[in-house]
């Protein structure tokens, strides 16, 4: 990680990612595997560089939140490929996939317990991350290179997916990784990608002419900025990229804000052809945050956050643990600024709060709080130990 973060904080983040309470809470929230993954199966052991966690650390300076996000991100993404590939043409069991730019992990933890090891791989220019994801998710994967041309796999793939690469790309190797992915995919095969588009443009800036914003800076500080910073597109852009790099344009599927309500999942097919009906209704899911977690005066552990549809639903409600202690409760208070920064006016009542007992004794209890529906899986919205008094925010 990082030496900017504490040292305490690094500490503390990792040991938290050790705790069984981790990895049951995780498998609780994979509904979708087979009933034979057991908790013993979930891998929480992040790699000691793994920059998206790092990235948390340093954003938000509390262990239990960033490890909290880190999967809650996973899971989000673990869910939207697990759409697509219950719907892809090609069957679960003879499915090609690789996981291109996979960083250390992110979403192979998951994505091994769901398809088979051997129709698995992986891609990342980072020679540490392609050993990590090796070792630990037992598949083959391949060094990337700078040069998309130099890319050269020795198979085609049914699903290749990209997500937060061309989110960081300049216009020129945004076109060129667009070509030799596309080049890759089978007769039946989907690209699917993620961007930045330009409503999550700050409001100082705007884009070019051309479409694409590149800014030399990411949260990854081991590649090089004029490789890989932080772009912003236009659909216009994206269009003209695809047809230039593919000779399509109009066989794609947008989804908007597909990815943690931030990043738009681009899919596109082999030569021209359209992504199945099938995979045109992807649901967002749930989403939600736990904006404060005190022990107060009168002794009680008080919670407050939101939780919401991103697809308009209503949701059951928040499905809260501490110890041995469980609670259930639903959304409907004010939280007119969750409304205004999603843009979505429907979530101006989407807040909720809590105040519970803490546990007797004196171990460490461990809170869970996840957001619940009757249609998508439910979502982690934070996992972690109590700790002290004074550890609570």
């Amino acid at each position: 990680m990082n030496t900017e973060i504490p040292a305490e904080l690094v500490r503390e983040a990792r040991r938290q990612l050790q705790l069984p309470q981790l990895a049951a809470t995780l498998r609780h929230h994979l509904g979708e595997l087979p009933r034979s993954v057991s908790v013993d199966e979930i891998d929480t052991d992040l790699h000691p560089r793994c920059q998206m966690l790092s990235h948390s650390l340093r954003h938000l300076g509390d262990a239990g939140l960033s490890v909290s996000q880190y999967f809650a991100i996973a899971l989000q993404q673990f869910h939207a490929a697990e759409q697509i590939i219950r719907h892809h043409p090609v069957g679960r069991d003879q499915l090609k996939f690789l996981d291109f730019a996979c960083g250390y992990g992110r979403l192979l933890n998951f994505l091994v317990h769901a398809l088979p090891h051997d129709n698995i791989q992986a891609a990342e220019i980072m020679p540490e991350a392609v050993s990590h994801v090796q070792h630990r998710c037992g598949i083959r994967a391949w060094q990337s290179t700078e040069a998309p041309e130099d890319f050269q796999p020795d198979q085609r793939y049914d699903m290749i997916w990209v997500a937060s690469l061309f989110s960081h790309l300049p216009e020129e190797l945004f076109v060129r990784w667009l070509n030799r992915l596309h080049a890759l995919l089978s007769d039946d095969g989907i690209l699917c990608f993620t961007v930045h588009d330009e409503a999550l443009l700050p409001e100082d800036m705007e884009l070019p002419d051309s479409g694409l914003l590149y800014i030399e800076g990411s949260e990854n500080a081991d590649l090089s900025p004029t490789i890989y910073g932080t772009s912003f597109v236009n659909e216009c852009f994206v269009r003209r990229a695809l047809e230039q790099a593919t000779g399509h344009d109009r066989a794609y599927r947008r989804f908007p804000r597909l990815i943690a309500y931030e990043q738009d999942v681009y899919m596109i097919g082999r030569d021209g052809r359209r992504v199945p009906d099938s995979m045109t209704e992807l649901r967002h899911g749930l989403r939600g945050w736990v904006d404060g977690c005190r022990i107060q005066a009168d002794g009680n552990l008080h919670l407050h956050g939101w939780a919401a549809s991103m697809d308009g639903d209503v949701i059951e409600g928040v499905e809260i643990s501490l110890g041995e202690q469980s609670r259930f409760i639903t959304t409907g208070e004010a939280r007119p600024e969750v409304a205004s920064v999603l843009g979505k006016p429907e979530l101006a009542h989407c807040g909720w709060s809590c105040a519970m007992p803490l546990p007797a004794g004196g171990t460490e209890p461990y809170l869970t709080v996840s957001a619940r529906g009757r249609l998508d899986p439910p979502a982690l919205l934070y996992a972690g130990p109590l700790g002290t008094p004074g550890g609570t925010r």
